[in-house]
């Protein structure tokens, strides 16, 4: 499956008179990886400026003298349409691209509260409004995150402050270019020389970049794939695009659901010993669930400042602090910061 990237005007707005789209030779690049989205405030952007443009220059030519010296008919340009011309170039656009329109009218509030608060996608300076444009792009990819649950999407961005609001949202992953997706997408593991390097380490399948489903930065900061061929995975460490280690989650997914359902601290401690040798491949689903559990299951509650548990929860909690939320996040804070 392709990723999505979503992009804001700033990045694919074009001011030449011969296309919709701007940017093209970088979205001819994204196309070889991924489907590209443009909100539906970011079109009615490109028409407007577009068409502030063509007008001005029509209005140039119109008082140029070599108007007259042409001979050219003022009449016809005169009566140039400049909005029909902006819609053909709409309809025959040839790059592919999916439109989102933001449905739900119950965020105005929201963006009221953003706005008067200062709060990013807005401008944090007294006597500035900029930014409900952006805030309607904010808010059309959050409501397009609802509709594709358990997927992570891309942004390609350059307004700081859009940026701010992005990265506060786990599944979406900002970037300003191409080089910069490449870097953080699935795709980069899908050249000839990491496929071969994978087939060297495991072995007893032939795996193809179809297999390879998903990839995550661990607590080292290291990236760890996921291949998935039909009900079997498996997990690789790899940095520099170079393996380091793999494994298989049928290694420990079982003794994360004993740890986060432990009734005793037997099971507790025994449950952390079988799991910290895996402790590099955990994904931040296993991580959330894991330091969730640490506050919700009270045996690990009660025993959370063992030396052993406190170690196993620190691991964790220090490098995914962003991903815990109200009072798992107060209560993890007291205990590790």
């Amino acid at each position: 499956m392709k990723e999505k990237v979503i992009f804001d005007t700033n990045t694919i707005h074009n001011k030449g008179a011969n296309n919709f789209l701007g940017g093209r030779n970088e979205l001819k690049n994204f196309l070889k990886d991924a489907d590209i989205v443009i909100p539906e405030i970011v079109i009615q952007e490109i028409k407007r400026q577009k068409k502030k443009i063509l007008e001005s220059n029509r209005n140039k030519f119109l008082n140029n003298p070599l108007h007259t010296i042409l001979d050219v008919n003022k009449a016809t340009t005169k009566d140039f349409n400049v909005e029909n011309y902006i819609q053909k170039l709409l309809k025959e656009e040839v790059i592919p691209f999916e439109v989102i329109d933001l449905k739900n009218n119950d965020v105005l509030p929201k963006i009221t509260d953003l706005a008067l608060d200062k709060k990013p996608p807005f401008e944090d300076k007294d006597k500035s409004d900029k930014g409900f444009k952006d805030a309607l792009i904010y808010f059309s990819v959050l409501e397009y995150l609802q509709e594709t649950p358990n997927k992570k999407v891309f942004v390609c961005v350059k307004d700081e402050r859009l940026k701010e609001a992005f990265n506060e949202h786990d599944d979406i992953i900002v970037v300003e270019n191409y080089e910069e997706f490449k870097e953080q997408s699935i795709s980069q593991f899908f050249d000839d020389y990491f496929i071969e390097k994978v087939n060297e380490e495991i072995i007893e399948v032939d795996i193809t970049k179809e297999h390879i489903v998903e990839f995550w930065n661990n607590i080292n900061e290291k990236k760890i794939v996921l291949i998935k061929i039909e009900d079997t995975e498996y997990v690789i460490e790899v940095e520099s695009n170079e393996i380091i280690s793999t494994s298989s989650p049928e290694l420990y997914k079982t003794n994360i659901e004993y740890l986060i359902n432990a009734r005793s601290f037997a099971t507790t401690h025994s449950a952390i010993k079988e799991l910290t040798p895996f402790i590099k491949y955990f994904s931040d689903e296993d991580i959330l669930n894991i330091l969730n559990a640490s506050f919700s299951n009270e045996q690990i509650k009660w025993i959370i400042w063992d030396e052993e548990v406190k170690e196993f929860i620190g691991k964790l909690y220090k490098t995914k602090c962003r991903l815990v939320e109200n009072d798992v996040a107060k209560f993890l804070k007291d205990i590790f910061q």
